[in-house]
Protein backbone atom coordinates (compact mmCIF):
# COMPACT_ATOMS: atom_id res chain seq x y z
CA UNK A 1 0.00 0.00 0.00
CA UNK A 2 0.67 3.28 -0.79
CA UNK A 3 -0.07 6.61 1.09
CA UNK A 4 1.08 10.43 -0.74
CA UNK A 5 -1.08 12.46 1.62
CA UNK A 6 -0.51 12.19 5.78
CA UNK A 7 -0.42 14.57 8.37
CA UNK A 8 1.61 14.84 11.90
CA UNK A 9 1.99 17.24 14.75
CA UNK A 10 3.89 19.32 12.61
CA UNK A 11 0.58 20.56 10.92
CA UNK A 12 -2.57 19.58 12.82
CA UNK A 13 -1.85 15.68 13.05
CA UNK A 14 -2.21 13.44 15.89
CA UNK A 15 0.59 11.39 15.21
CA UNK A 16 4.36 12.80 15.73
CA UNK A 17 6.95 11.89 12.42
CA UNK A 18 8.37 9.55 13.96
CA UNK A 19 5.06 7.70 14.86
CA UNK A 20 3.98 7.84 11.07
CA UNK A 21 6.90 6.07 10.33
CA UNK A 22 6.22 3.28 13.04
CA UNK A 23 2.79 2.91 11.75
CA UNK A 24 3.61 2.82 7.98
CA UNK A 25 5.97 -0.03 8.77
CA UNK A 26 3.58 -1.58 10.50
CA UNK A 27 1.28 -1.82 8.13
CA UNK A 28 3.52 -2.48 5.46
CA UNK A 29 3.38 0.34 3.45
CA UNK A 30 6.08 1.23 0.80
CA UNK A 31 5.93 4.85 -0.16
CA UNK A 32 4.66 7.51 2.14
CA UNK A 33 4.93 10.78 1.84
CA UNK A 34 4.43 13.41 4.87
CA UNK A 35 2.26 16.63 3.54
CA UNK A 36 1.61 18.89 6.86
CA UNK A 37 0.20 22.56 6.11
CA UNK A 38 2.46 24.99 4.94
CA UNK A 39 5.48 22.85 6.67
CA UNK A 40 8.39 20.75 5.91
CA UNK A 41 9.59 20.99 9.92
CA UNK A 42 8.17 17.04 9.70
CA UNK A 43 11.48 16.53 7.99
CA UNK A 44 14.14 18.70 9.82
CA UNK A 45 12.68 16.33 13.00
CA UNK A 46 13.53 12.84 10.72
CA UNK A 47 17.02 14.02 9.69
CA UNK A 48 18.18 13.46 13.25
CA UNK A 49 16.48 9.84 13.01
CA UNK A 50 17.93 6.54 11.19
CA UNK A 51 14.80 6.34 8.99
CA UNK A 52 15.83 3.30 7.11
CA UNK A 53 15.97 1.67 10.87
CA UNK A 54 12.12 2.79 11.22
CA UNK A 55 10.69 2.26 7.96
CA UNK A 56 11.88 0.27 5.27
CA UNK A 57 9.79 1.48 2.49
CA UNK A 58 10.18 4.82 0.23
CA UNK A 59 10.00 8.27 1.61
CA UNK A 60 8.78 11.33 -0.67
CA UNK A 61 9.32 14.47 0.96
CA UNK A 62 5.95 16.86 0.51
CA UNK A 63 3.94 19.54 1.50
CA UNK A 64 0.45 20.67 1.48
CA UNK A 65 0.08 24.63 0.06
CA UNK A 66 -2.86 26.72 0.65
CA UNK A 67 -3.60 29.12 -2.49
CA UNK A 68 -6.40 31.12 -3.42
CA UNK A 69 -8.23 31.31 -6.84
CA UNK A 70 -11.11 32.69 -7.09
CA UNK A 71 -11.89 33.63 -4.38
CA UNK A 72 -11.91 29.84 -2.83
CA UNK A 73 -8.92 28.01 -0.79
CA UNK A 74 -7.50 25.49 -3.13
CA UNK A 75 -4.63 22.83 -1.66
CA UNK A 76 -1.87 21.89 -3.68
CA UNK A 77 0.21 18.95 -2.84
CA UNK A 78 4.13 19.41 -3.74
CA UNK A 79 6.28 16.12 -3.77
CA UNK A 80 10.15 15.33 -4.22
CA UNK A 81 10.84 18.89 -2.90
CA UNK A 82 13.78 20.07 -1.47
CA UNK A 83 12.84 20.92 2.15
CA UNK A 84 15.05 24.00 2.33
CA UNK A 85 13.74 26.40 -0.90
CA UNK A 86 10.30 25.54 0.57
CA UNK A 87 11.19 27.08 3.71
CA UNK A 88 12.44 29.91 2.51
CA UNK A 89 8.90 30.26 0.47
CA UNK A 90 7.05 30.02 3.64
CA UNK A 91 9.16 32.35 5.57
CA UNK A 92 8.74 35.08 2.32
CA UNK A 93 4.73 34.52 2.15
CA UNK A 94 4.10 33.58 5.91
CA UNK A 95 6.17 35.67 7.92
CA UNK A 96 3.71 38.24 8.96
CA UNK A 97 0.18 35.81 8.16
CA UNK A 98 1.03 32.94 10.19
CA UNK A 99 -1.19 30.17 10.94
CA UNK A 100 -1.88 31.86 14.57
CA UNK A 101 -2.43 35.49 12.68
CA UNK A 102 -4.64 33.92 10.52
CA UNK A 103 -6.79 31.55 12.71
CA UNK A 104 -7.58 34.07 14.86
CA UNK A 105 -8.61 35.93 12.29
CA UNK A 106 -10.82 33.74 11.14
CA UNK A 107 -12.29 32.90 14.31
CA UNK A 108 -13.12 36.39 15.10
CA UNK A 109 -14.69 36.83 11.95
CA UNK A 110 -16.94 33.56 12.93
CA UNK A 111 -17.75 35.33 16.57
CA UNK A 112 -18.76 38.58 14.65
CA UNK A 113 -21.36 36.44 12.86
CA UNK A 114 -22.32 34.79 15.03
CA UNK A 115 -23.57 37.52 17.45
CA UNK A 116 -25.37 39.09 14.67
CA UNK A 117 -27.49 35.73 14.56
CA UNK A 118 -28.31 36.06 18.60
CA UNK A 119 -26.29 32.99 19.00
CA UNK A 120 -24.79 31.23 22.27
CA UNK A 121 -21.35 31.08 22.69
CA UNK A 122 -18.33 30.73 25.09
CA UNK A 123 -16.70 34.15 24.86
CA UNK A 124 -13.80 33.57 22.49
CA UNK A 125 -10.82 34.50 24.97
CA UNK A 126 -12.12 31.50 27.21
CA UNK A 127 -12.05 28.89 24.32
CA UNK A 128 -9.93 26.22 24.86
CA UNK A 129 -7.86 26.14 21.40
CA UNK A 130 -4.22 26.19 20.17
CA UNK A 131 -4.22 28.85 17.11
CA UNK A 132 -1.03 27.59 16.44
CA UNK A 133 -1.72 24.36 15.60
CA UNK A 134 -5.37 24.11 15.46
CA UNK A 135 -8.29 25.39 12.82
CA UNK A 136 -10.71 28.27 13.72
CA UNK A 137 -13.57 26.63 11.64
CA UNK A 138 -13.19 23.63 13.22
CA UNK A 139 -12.79 25.62 16.54
CA UNK A 140 -15.61 27.17 16.09
CA UNK A 141 -18.10 24.30 14.55
CA UNK A 142 -17.41 22.50 18.05
CA UNK A 143 -18.39 25.52 20.05
CA UNK A 144 -21.45 26.02 17.67
CA UNK A 145 -22.67 22.68 18.18
CA UNK A 146 -21.73 22.69 22.31
CA UNK A 147 -24.88 24.67 22.94
CA UNK A 148 -28.38 23.46 22.57
CA UNK A 149 -29.59 26.87 21.77
CA UNK A 150 -28.45 27.20 18.69
CA UNK A 151 -29.85 24.08 17.31
CA UNK A 152 -33.61 25.94 16.20
CA UNK A 153 -31.14 29.21 14.73
CA UNK A 154 -29.16 27.22 11.96
CA UNK A 155 -30.32 25.22 9.19
CA UNK A 156 -29.99 21.66 10.23
CA UNK A 157 -27.46 20.51 7.95
CA UNK A 158 -25.09 22.80 8.89
CA UNK A 159 -24.91 20.84 11.88
CA UNK A 160 -24.97 17.95 10.31
CA UNK A 161 -21.29 17.16 9.87
CA UNK A 162 -17.84 19.42 9.62
CA UNK A 163 -17.71 18.54 5.75
CA UNK A 164 -21.63 20.51 5.27
CA UNK A 165 -20.57 23.61 7.73
CA UNK A 166 -17.20 23.73 5.64
CA UNK A 167 -19.72 24.39 2.21
CA UNK A 168 -21.19 27.60 4.53
CA UNK A 169 -18.07 28.71 5.20
CA UNK A 170 -16.64 28.88 1.31
CA UNK A 171 -19.81 30.24 -0.15
CA UNK A 172 -19.68 33.71 -0.36
CA UNK A 173 -24.08 33.28 -0.65
CA UNK A 174 -24.19 31.40 2.83
CA UNK A 175 -23.72 32.35 6.67
CA UNK A 176 -20.32 32.68 7.99
CA UNK A 177 -18.51 32.65 4.86
CA UNK A 178 -14.95 34.26 4.70
CA UNK A 179 -12.94 35.88 2.33
CA UNK A 180 -9.26 34.30 2.44
CA UNK A 181 -8.53 36.48 -0.83
CA UNK A 182 -4.85 37.78 -0.34
CA UNK A 183 -4.24 36.05 3.04
CA UNK A 184 -2.84 33.16 0.73
CA UNK A 185 -0.75 32.82 -2.66
CA UNK A 186 -2.66 32.27 -5.89
CA UNK A 187 -2.18 28.88 -7.80
CA UNK A 188 0.67 30.24 -10.06
CA UNK A 189 3.18 31.18 -7.26
CA UNK A 190 2.67 27.80 -4.92
CA UNK A 191 2.96 25.54 -8.26
CA UNK A 192 5.88 28.06 -9.37
CA UNK A 193 7.53 27.45 -5.54
CA UNK A 194 7.14 23.73 -6.19
CA UNK A 195 8.55 23.64 -9.05
CA UNK A 196 11.58 25.66 -8.21
CA UNK A 197 12.73 23.41 -5.16
CA UNK A 198 12.43 21.12 -7.85
CA UNK A 199 8.81 19.44 -6.80
CA UNK A 200 6.00 18.35 -8.91
CA UNK A 201 2.19 20.07 -8.20
CA UNK A 202 -0.47 17.98 -7.32
CA UNK A 203 -4.78 19.40 -7.24
CA UNK A 204 -5.39 17.69 -4.36
CA UNK A 205 -8.94 15.92 -3.20
CA UNK A 206 -10.83 17.89 -5.84
CA UNK A 207 -14.30 15.73 -4.70
CA UNK A 208 -14.08 16.97 -1.43
CA UNK A 209 -14.75 20.93 -3.24
CA UNK A 210 -18.67 20.85 -3.09
CA UNK A 211 -18.34 24.67 -4.25
CA UNK A 212 -17.28 23.14 -7.76
CA UNK A 213 -20.61 21.36 -9.55
CA UNK A 214 -18.50 20.17 -12.55
CA UNK A 215 -15.41 18.78 -11.29
CA UNK A 216 -13.84 17.90 -15.30
CA UNK A 217 -14.48 21.22 -16.25
CA UNK A 218 -13.15 22.73 -12.92
CA UNK A 219 -9.85 20.84 -14.10
CA UNK A 220 -9.80 21.97 -17.57
CA UNK A 221 -9.64 25.78 -16.35
CA UNK A 222 -7.45 24.79 -13.65
CA UNK A 223 -4.62 23.26 -16.13
CA UNK A 224 -5.08 26.22 -18.77
CA UNK A 225 -4.10 28.46 -16.47
CA UNK A 226 -1.53 26.67 -14.07
CA UNK A 227 1.38 24.17 -14.83
CA UNK A 228 0.21 21.77 -12.72
CA UNK A 229 1.79 18.46 -13.14
CA UNK A 230 -0.55 15.60 -11.69
CA UNK A 231 -4.41 15.06 -9.42
CA UNK A 232 -4.73 13.46 -6.62
CA UNK A 233 -6.89 10.58 -8.26
CA UNK A 234 -7.18 8.54 -4.79
CA UNK A 235 -8.76 9.50 -1.42
CA UNK A 236 -10.00 8.17 1.46
CA UNK A 237 -13.41 9.54 0.56
CA UNK A 238 -13.45 9.16 -3.39
CA UNK A 239 -15.64 6.70 -4.72
CA UNK A 240 -14.34 3.73 -7.93
CA UNK A 241 -16.04 6.00 -10.16
CA UNK A 242 -14.47 9.22 -8.60
CA UNK A 243 -11.26 7.78 -8.71
CA UNK A 244 -11.20 6.22 -12.46
CA UNK A 245 -12.48 9.56 -13.72
CA UNK A 246 -9.81 11.29 -12.72
CA UNK A 247 -7.37 8.88 -13.61
CA UNK A 248 -8.81 8.76 -17.29
CA UNK A 249 -8.30 12.16 -17.34
CA UNK A 250 -5.04 12.38 -16.24
CA UNK A 251 -4.00 9.72 -18.98
CA UNK A 252 -6.01 11.86 -21.38
CA UNK A 253 -4.14 14.84 -20.59
CA UNK A 254 -0.97 13.81 -19.78
CA UNK A 255 -0.97 14.55 -16.09
CA UNK A 256 0.58 12.55 -13.30
CA UNK A 257 -1.67 10.46 -10.58
CA UNK A 258 -1.17 10.49 -7.17
CA UNK A 259 -2.45 8.95 -3.71
CA UNK A 260 -3.06 9.23 -0.05
CA UNK A 261 -5.22 9.10 2.88
CA UNK A 262 -5.09 12.81 4.32
CA UNK A 263 -4.71 11.10 7.84
CA UNK A 264 -4.89 12.77 10.35
CA UNK A 265 -4.72 10.46 13.65
CA UNK A 266 -7.38 10.37 15.86
CA UNK A 267 -8.41 13.99 15.06
CA UNK A 268 -10.16 12.36 12.12
CA UNK A 269 -10.99 8.62 13.09
CA UNK A 270 -12.73 7.45 9.85
CA UNK A 271 -9.43 7.57 8.04
CA UNK A 272 -6.62 5.35 8.16
CA UNK A 273 -3.47 5.60 7.52
CA UNK A 274 -2.74 4.14 3.95
CA UNK A 275 -5.30 2.90 0.89
CA UNK A 276 -6.58 -0.24 -0.20
CA UNK A 277 -6.51 1.05 -3.50
CA UNK A 278 -3.75 -0.61 -6.07
CA UNK A 279 -2.22 2.26 -7.74
CA UNK A 280 1.53 1.93 -7.44
CA UNK A 281 1.24 0.81 -11.16
CA UNK A 282 0.57 4.91 -11.89
CA UNK A 283 3.39 6.35 -9.57
CA UNK A 284 6.45 5.83 -12.04
CA UNK A 285 7.01 9.26 -11.76
CA UNK A 286 8.49 8.98 -8.08
CA UNK A 287 11.58 6.98 -9.54
CA UNK A 288 12.29 9.96 -11.99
Amino acid sequence: MVDLHIHTTESDGHDTPKEILEKAEKLKLSIISITDHESCSAYDILDKEEVSKIFSGKVIKGIELKSCHNGRIVDILGYGIDTEIINKYLEEVYKEKTHAFLQKKYLKSFYEQAREMNLKLTPIDELEWNPDKDWASVTFYKEIKNHKENYNKLPDDLLRDFETFRTYYHSQETMFYIDKTGDYPTPDKVIEYIHKAGGKAFLAHIYRYEWIDDKIAYIDDFIKNFDLDGIECFYSTFTVDQSKKLVDYCENNNLLISGGSDYHGSFKPTVSLGLDYNYEKYLTWINK
